[in-house]
């Protein structure tokens, strides 16, 4: 063999670990990349009712007409309906509703729930949801701002990215 072959077929070797070790590498890294992700409890919750019958949040010059509205949290933003799940905590005293909407954030449908959810019941078109929060055993039975942090981590909610 000559001198030429014995270098070309060297490099093509050293070619064929190298990228075989790149493609190692990228795939654990992908392994490693979460599909999900879980709602913040930090800045993510706002004091507020939503309209069960819009899905919007009520205008400042409604707020005194709703009887409950300072007894509820609920999401600043939409999040993917996508593989959402809501999960209470252990010995947790919150009921939740899901407020779901199609992909051009117009309302759909509002879902009571005490119990975990897991998706399985979305309604169909539901591109985004927002979640609504009312603890049950409120002491004066209003939401103040320095308890929304500890009502919301009584609620893990997940959703696909």
């Amino acid at each position: 063999m000559s001198r030429k072959k014995i270098i070309f077929i060297i490099v093509i070797a050293l070619v064929a670990v190298l990228a075989t070790i790149v493609c190692v590498s990228i795939f654990k890294r992908l392994d490693k990349v979460e599909t999900t992700k879980t709602v913040g409890t930090f800045a993510t919750y706002e004091i507020g009712k939503l309209d069960d019958e819009t899905g919007r949040a009520y205008k400042k010059n409604q707020i005194e007409d709703v009887e409950d509205y300072d007894q509820w949290i609920h999401l600043k933003s939409y999040i993917n309906a996508d593989g959402i799940k809501c999960e209470i905590a252990e010995k947790a005293k919150i009921a939740y509703q899901i407020n779901f909407y199609d992909e051009d954030y117009q309302f759909i449908s509002v879902m009571d729930l005490t119990d975990d959810y897991s998706g399985t019941a979305n309604p169909e078109g539901a591109k985004y949801v927002i979640i609504e929060i009312k603890p049950l055993a409120d002491p004066d039975g209003v939401v103040s701002a320095s308890e929304v942090s500890g009502y919301a981590k009584l609620l893990t909610v997940t959703y696909n990215k």
